[in-house]
């Protein structure tokens, strides 16, 4: 999964320029578009790409995502996997983070599960994830691409 990011910011004359144009960083199913950490400030070109995965954001800070969910017997698989690394997350995908999350279905269709029960989403719907536990269940048999902005409820 290619995923364009054109950063933009402020040359030597002042003028706005294009500072990097290339691919997000990733993988086949992962896009990470853009990190904030507070502590850097504007001028720093606070690329996520250092040091591994982390699911949230720094603590006041925000993470920009693209990213694809396999169908659900390969995604199981891989909570499972991700659970051993991810902490908070559980082998079946369910997690909790101190993060407002904002999510949209790009292409597809897929379930935001919760305690109390399922809500199916369809390309275009849009979800505001205020801190809940919460697993994606893609009952489909295609990948569905997804976009989130993770903002942290932790003080800088």
């Amino acid at each position: 999964m290619s995923v364009r990011r054109v950063v933009t910011g402020v040359d030597g004359a002042g003028r706005s320029t294009v500072l990097s144009d290339g691919d997000a960083f990733g993988g086949d199913t992962w896009g990470e578009v853009w990190a904030v950490d507070p502590a850097a400030g504007l001028d720093a070109l606070a690329d996520p790409h250092e040091g591994p995965m982390v699911l949230e954001p720094p603590a006041g800070g925000l993470a920009w995502r693209v990213f694809s969910l396999p169908p659900d017997a390969v995604m199981r698989e891989r909570f499972r996997e991700v659970a051993t690394v991810i902490p908070g997350m559980d082998p079946d995908g369910f997690h909790v983070t101190d993060t407002v999350d904002l999510v949209m279905v790009l292409d597809g269709e897929i379930s935001l599960e919760l305690d109390t029960g399922d809500v199916a989403l369809h390309t275009g719907d849009c979800v505001v994830q205020r801190g809940t536990r919460h697993a994606w269940r893609n009952r489909s048999d295609r990948p569905v691409r997804m976009m989130a902005v993770m903002l942290s409820t932790r003080p800088a």
